[in-house]
């Protein structure tokens, strides 16, 4: 996939290579599906100077389940300290770098305190807060910030494409092992994507400006899954109101239903609905092209207040506070509260 986007970052990232002047640590922050990982492996592959290509000399580094533990990171400081296979240089990038240890940061801090020489470091987060201060002391922090709308229509334009290129490529490949392997299966057919300027229009009005949002709308038939829970909540909360009923169970019931989404990701997703619903009741403009979403957004829009809205977004901003200082960070226990304080206003 082509990297779209942060052009003045990679324009330094490139002049700091040629000139061998870039730092060996660095933090990428950015909100899921911004394109950290993409923008990470363009600049490793531009420091090992191999096009393209992948290389033995990139590691990469995952939670394995939670967390990333502290052997692997001690796996990565060994690793560090041996030449590279292929060149001169090695670039180590961890996923989720929040997701690290406090066992783990205090083994990698050594690492990036005296660095060997020609080994660079890539964390990426969506939230610095759960690293710990020497190690972001110790690094570059670059924030990435939402597309606007000319980069996010140049990546729907790219994306779509290559998403079939890429489907055609994989079921050829399946086709010929099944061949050569004389094996029995049946090889899925490509998900080629059929989209027109208005789907793409509508993708992008609700991408927010993150590529990733754009990607999973486009994939999954121009539907946000996220907002439509946003808004299915909105819609309970109202209804509760109107019948001013005291029973909380059809409000606690999306426990079952967001467990499985990040917070990070709901708090966004329902901070953007009211601020939809707010900008829908005070300027009477459509905010979403797909007719269901608006149809709810219309009655939302009518039956909760100016002043209940932002009692909700208040709920929100304060819950917040709490996850990024760490607080409270198990997902049910957060997402119980802030829908029984959801329910009390």
């Amino acid at each position: 996939m082509v990297l779209i986007g942060f052009y003045k970052l990679r324009e330094r990232f490139l002049k700091a290579i040629l000139n061998d002047t870039l730092s060996h640590a660095h933090i990428l922050i950015g909100p899921d599906g911004i394109g950290k990982s993409l923008l990470a492996e363009t600049v490793a592959r531009e420091i090992l100077g191999f096009g393209d290509r992948d290389s033995v000399d990139i590691i990469r580094v995952r939670p394995e389940k939670t967390i990333i533990t502290v052997n692997q990171v001690r796996e990565v400081v060994l690793e560090a300290s041996l030449k590279p296979y292929e060149g001169q240089k090695k670039v180590i990038i961890f996923y989720e770098a929040d997701r690290i240890g406090q066992e783990g940061q205090n083994a990698l801090l050594k690492t990036i305190e005296e660095p060997m020489e020609g080994v660079f470091f890539f964390l990426l987060s969506e939230n610095e807060m759960f690293m710990r201060d020497t190690i972001k002391s110790r690094c570059h922090l670059h924030k990435l910030m939402p597309m606007d709308a000319g980069e996010m229509k140049a990546f729907v334009e790219a994306f779509v494409p290559s998403h079939n290129a890429r489907e055609e490529k994989r079921v050829q490949e399946e086709t010929l092992k099944l061949s050569y392997g004389g094996k029995k299966g049946k090889v899925e057919p490509p998900r080629i994507l059929q989209v027109n300027e208005q789907d793409k229009a509508h993708a992008i009005s609700l991408s927010r400006g993150i590529p990733g949002r754009a990607e999973e709308i486009l994939l999954s038939g121009g539907k946000d899954l996220g907002l439509e829970q946003v808004l299915a909540l909105l819609l309970t909360l109202a209804h509760r109101k109107k019948q001013r009923s005291p029973e909380v169970y059809p409000v606690l019931s999306f426990v079952e239903i967001l467990k499985e989404t990040p917070l990070e990701v709901f708090f966004d997703d329902f901070i953007f609905g009211v601020h939809g619903v707010l900008k829908k009741k005070s300027l009477d403009e459509e905010v979403f092209m797909e007719a269901s979403l608006q149809e709810k957004m219309d009655v939302i829009s009518r039956e909760l207040t100016f002043s209940v809205l932002e009692k909700y977004l208040e709920v929100f901003f304060d819950m917040r506070k709490y996850i990024q200082r760490g607080v409270n960070i198990h997902a049910e226990t957060v997402l119980n509260s802030v829908l029984l304080r959801l329910a009390g206003v």
